[in-house]
């Protein structure tokens, strides 16, 4: 394994010693960023061989991925930006290799808030991390935590209220907090104009997918990262596949209604009128329906998913108390 060192041109100092008291700030600089360099290049080379002793270990080397943050702020003496950059790109290589591998994400969370503790106005890391972390990743709590410490480190961001207040809505039903952060980003003068219908859906209690849908999509509309963007292409085919299964079962109650049986296919409902025309299958199957009970199904053997579902999301709903592990 190869360790890589980071560039340490800004910490360059002049090439020429100053006299006299200029000569002491010279000497001064040049110990602190030799301390500096010596530090951060520390933390690089001891993860490296933790790394090697642990999997010689056969322990998962994700043990080392989040430093404790008052350590991170002791060694970066200073240069707290450029070492929330080099745990941010950790981070993002972190997600990247976990999602195509298991999906599965234990430390991500933490390494969110270490990178945000190191660099509090790093918008992208609350970005990310508020869609990936509920969405993605299942941990509704740390997504919803780490807007809310973006919101009060830039509090002049239309974006992370936004993110932030359908956070509320969808997984928690907190149309209270849902309303009061979408008006307060529709109040920032850089505020599109899309917010006013979102919040006019939250503030008729309206549920369904369509909201979801409009809020990923322009999540990807802000990303870049792959992986990213991957994960919310398919939460979009999830949510329209949900969309349209409950379009066609309410067709099928119709007209159950109406004839008084079953349809025998799907194109009974386009010739009743229920139906403009039989809907695509998000996931490249196609829909059929069982004339004997009625029972909708997908040639792909899916079924949706129950919109926002988890079991945080569920227990916080009834009130429940949360374990040991909190959102783990």
């Amino acid at each position: 394994m190869e360790l890589s060192t980071p560039n340490m041109a800004w910490m360059s100092v002049p090439a020429t010693k100053p006299r006299g008291l200029g000569q002491r700030r010279w000497v001064i600089g040049m110990v602190h960023s030799t301390v500096a360099v010596a530090a951060i290049v520390g933390v690089l080379l001891s993860q490296h061989r933790l790394v090697e002793k642990r999997n010689a270990l056969g322990e998962p080397p994700e043990l080392i991925y989040a430093p404790p943050g008052k350590f991170l702020q002791v060694v970066s003496l200073g240069y707290r930006r450029t070492l929330a950059d080099l745990l941010w790109f950790r981070t993002i290589d972190y997600f990247g290799r976990h999602y195509r591998k298991d999906r599965v994400y234990p430390w991500l969370a933490e390494m969110c808030e270490r990178v945000t503790d190191l660099d509090p106005a790093a918008v992208h890391v609350y970005r990310f991390g508020g869609v990936i972390l509920p969405w993605e990743a299942n941990d509704i709590d740390a997504g919803i935590s780490l807007l809310e410490k973006g919101v009060r480190n830039l509090p002049h961001s239309w974006e992370l209220r936004y993110i932030l207040g359908f956070s509320y809505y969808f997984f928690r039903d907190d149309l209270e907090s849902a309303s009061r952060e979408l008006r307060a980003a529709l109040a920032l003068p850089d505020a599109p104009g899309f917010l006013a219908g979102l919040l006019a859906v939250i503030d008729a209690a309206h549920r369904g997918p369509e909201a979801a849908i409009e809020f990923l999509q322009a999540a990807l509309a802000t990303t870049a990262v792959p992986e990213v963007r991957e994960t919310i292409r398919e939460q979009l085919r999830e949510l329209e596949f949900a969309r349209v299964w409950g379009e066609l079962q309410g067709a099928i109650e119709q007209y159950r209604k109406a004839v008084g049986q079953w349809p025998a296919s799907l194109h009974a409902l386009v010739s009743s009128g229920l139906l403009t025309q039989i809907p695509a299958d998000p996931f490249g199957g196609s829909f059929d329906i069982d004339p004997a009970s009625g029972a909708l199904r997908s040639t792909t053997g899916r079924t949706p998913k129950k919109l926002g579902s988890s079991k945080i999301r569920e227990a916080i709903l009834k009130g429940a108390p949360r374990n040991s592990e909190g959102s783990r």
